[in-house]
C-alpha cells in the first residue's frame, strides 16, 4: 500500500499501520498511523529508549487523593465528552483516575480542578480496565504553577 507517511510527510510505495503495534505503545501518544519504514525504525528505537526510561517515571512520588475534576476530550471512537470525574493519585508531572469512557493512550484531555483553580492539558499515557470501569493514568503536558501548588499541598511528608 502506498501513501503519505505521517511522520516525514514523504510519499513512499509502502506505508504500514501502526495502530495497533504493542512495540510502539510508549510513543502512541505521538499520533502517528502510518509511517513510512525508515520511520517504523526510528519509532521503535524511540520507543525502547522510553520503555529503559519507565523506571525513572515510576520512582517519581504519587499520593493517593479524592479530588473532584471536570475532564473534556474525545473518546476512541472521537466521540467528545465533557464530565466530572475524581481524580485518585497525583505526582508532581501526572494523575490517574477511572472513567467509563473509552479512551486510547496519546488522546489528549483537557483537566480542570475547580477547587483549586488549576486548568491542564494531559497526554493518556496507559489504560488499565477495571471491570466496567477504566484506570487511566496521564501525564500533564506541561504541570504549570497551579499543578505545582495543588501538588505541594499534598505531597508526603519525608
Amino acid at each position: 500500500m502506498s501513501g503519505f507517511c505521517d511522520r516525514c510527510d514523504e510519499k513512499t510505495s509502502r506505508i504500514i499501520n501502526i495502530t495497533g503495534v504493542a512495540e510502539l505503545a510508549a510513543v502512541a501518544h505521538l499520533g502517528y498511523r502510518n509511517v513510512c519504514d525508515a520511520c517504523y525504525e526510528d519509532l521503535l528505537t524511540e520507543a525502547n529508549e522510553v520503555e529503559e526510561g519507565e523506571e525513572d517515571r515510576r520512582a517519581e512520588s504519587r499520593v493517593k487523593v479524592t479530588i473532584k475534576a471536570h475532564v473534556e476530550g474525545n473518546t476512541s471512537h472521537l466521540e467528545a465528552f465533557s464530565e466530572d470525574m475524581t481524580i485518585e493519585e497525583i505526582s508532581p508531572s501526572g494523575l490517574r483516575l477511572h472513567t467509563g469512557r473509552d479512551l486510547d493512550p496519546g488522546a489528549v484531555l483537557k483537566v480542570v480542578v475547580p477547587s483549586h483553580s488549576v486548568e491542564a492539558t494531559a497526554i493518556v499515557e496507559v489504560v488499565w480496565k477495571d471491570g466496567g470501569q477504566r484506570a487511566v493514568g496521564l501525564k500533564l503536558i506541561e504541570p504549570g504553577d497551579g499543578w505545582s501548588a495543588l501538588w505541594k499541598e499534598y505531597e508526603p511528608e519525608e
